[in-house]
């Protein structure tokens, strides 16, 4: 299955999305507040002013008599409602309160009979035009007046006072409409106040909602990719938290799962390449064995006609005859039985003979009896041995390791001519060391050379009776003992080493 790939861009448009939708929802409230703002707010200031004159004169009903105080009331009511108020007598007509004149001396009330459009208002005689009636509320009229003279226009409430006195409460039109502005104005700012706070709400809002699902994204796109280093981090316990913890456990499970895969097609890829080794070797070792069995197979065969044949009566040339068959019989002999040897240690059905022994006896008397040969090939030894060295092992075993290093130092020395012997503590084990002077070993046969039939030369000379095995001997005896062994390229020559178990450490541990 293809997985789609979503850049950085992309993936943050769910963001972008929820901000812009809350955005629009804020548009449409903001624009509903300001049609309403500007439709109704000077309509709503209209039935206050409606409702404060209402009350005005039902709170004037209340004053019965006309003594001093009756005026200092109407002068209250008149302050909290900013408005103007007329009180004319029921019976006379005459003014007996005015806001604007205190002498309420020989003045009437507006008589519509006679002019339904026109009724004097204030005691200074000052004519209104009735512009608009509005409405009925209660005993009273309201409606919409002009004063001829300075074109001002006023609100006004007519209504008849429980003692039959008519009463008129004027307000003007310019103090309801520029408090009615000015309200308007207070509302639309604090309309784009409470907006833009909304919208920058609105962003947080959106980016924190959205960051752990943009996380989220990113965290399966590292998934898609075979990348489980980066988690999912929230500290909520709802829906999205649980989400979280299930992709983490989702890429913890897969990054295991993986894991387990990697490390068997490694182990595959090992297995293979080993098979394939082995497959190498096993051809390796055929070609050898086939060589190191022909040369004297060829050679029996040649002087067993040969003597078959009587190619000759002299008894001493029989006899040199006989003792080639028999030194090359005892080649094929020993390469055999080094054979078995090896396959009966690799095997595992071999038993080692553990005990404790003295390293520095086993080397002393080994060297000792190789004086002879050193001296016949010119070599000079150095041996270099801590005291009082023992160890834990088969014995006759760890003798042939040290056998197959020395003769193969032996066969390799060159140059100076001089082997060392050194025994050293290392890791806790004793460290034999064999080192000759001569050629380094080349990089590409440091694996092979602990393969059966294997030489550094690859001429296969048969001096000294090499065949090739000993390192191999060496090698699984090693591993018998699970012991370490190894070989590395000095400065003038090669050193071959393998370890021996300490006895003491081995005391001290039981």
């Amino acid at each position: 299955m293809k997985i789609p790939s979503f850049s950085r861009r992309k993936y943050k448009s769910l963001m972008l999305q929820l901000f812009t939708q809350l955005l629009a929802i804020v548009f449409f409230m903001i624009a509903l507040l300001l049609i309403i703002n500007t439709t109704f707010i000077e309509t709503m200031f209209y039935i206050r002013y409606q409702t404060s004159m209402s009350r005005a004169v039902s709170e004037i009903n209340e004053l019965k008599s006309l003594d001093e105080s009756f005026f200092d009331e109407i002068e209250k009511i008149e302050k909290e409602d900013n408005s103007y108020i007329e009180i004319f007598d029921k019976n006379t007509g005459k003014l007996i309160y005015s806001t604007l004149m205190n002498d309420i001396r020989g003045h009437t009330m507006f008589d519509f009979e006679q002019d339904p459009s026109l009724f004097f208002g204030f005691a200074n005689a000052r004519k209104l035009k009735v512009i608009k009636n509005l409405d009925i509320a209660g005993d009273g009229l309201f409606f919409i007046g002009k004063e001829i003279s300075n074109d001002i226009e006023y609100l006004v409430y007519q209504s008849v006072l429980d003692t039959g006195n008519t009463v008129n409460v004027y307000t003007q039109m310019n103090i309801i409409q520029s408090n009615a502005e000015y309200t308007s104005d207070i509302v639309r700012i604090l309309i784009c106040l409470v907006g833009i706070s909304l919208m920058i709400a609105f962003f947080i809002y959106a980016w924190l909602f959205t960051r752990p699902l943009i996380e989220m994204n990113d965290v399966t796109k590292r998934m898609a990719k075979m990348d489980f280093s980066k988690r999912c981090v929230t500290k909520s316990t709802n829906e999205l938290g649980q989400l979280a913890a299930s992709i983490n456990s989702m890429s913890d499970s897969l990054a295991e799962a993986l894991g387990d895969l990697q490390e068997k097609n490694r182990q595959l890829e090992l297995d293979i390449e080993h098979e394939h080794k082995m497959e190498k070797s096993r051809k390796e070792f055929v070609s050898n064995v086939s060589h190191e069995l022909k040369t004297p197979i060829a050679i029996i065969q040649g002087y067993a006609e040969g003597l078959k044949l009587g190619i000759s009566d002299n008894p001493e040339d029989n006899a040199e005859y006989l003792d080639v068959i028999i030194e090359e019989s005892q080649r094929m002999n020993d390469i055999v039985l080094d054979l078995l040897e090896l396959s009966y240690y690799e095997s595992g059905s071999y038993k080692l003979s553990e005990d404790c022994f003295s390293i520095n006896d086993l080397i002393e008397e080994y060297l000792s009896a190789q004086k002879i040969r050193l001296s016949e090939k010119g070599i000079s030894l150095d041996v270099s041995m801590l005291p009082g060295m023992y160890g834990f092992a088969d014995e006759s075993k760890i003798g042939m390791v040290l056998n197959n290093y020395f003769s193969n130092a032996v066969s390799h020395c060159e140059e100076e001519k001089k082997i060392s012997v050194i025994a050293e503590e290392v890791e806790g084990n004793y460290r034999i060391r064999v080192f000759n002077t001569g050629k380094n070993i080349s990089d590409e046969n440091f694996e092979e050379m602990w393969n059966s039939f294997f030489r550094g030369d690859k001429s296969h000379r048969r001096e000294e009776g090499r065949f090739g095995i000993g390192l191999s001997i060496v090698a699984a005896i090693q591993n018998m003992h699970s012991m370490k062994y190894g070989c590395e390229n000095k400065e003038n020559g090669v050193e071959f080493w393998f370890d021996i178990k300490n006895m003491l450490k081995i005391c001290q541990c039981n």
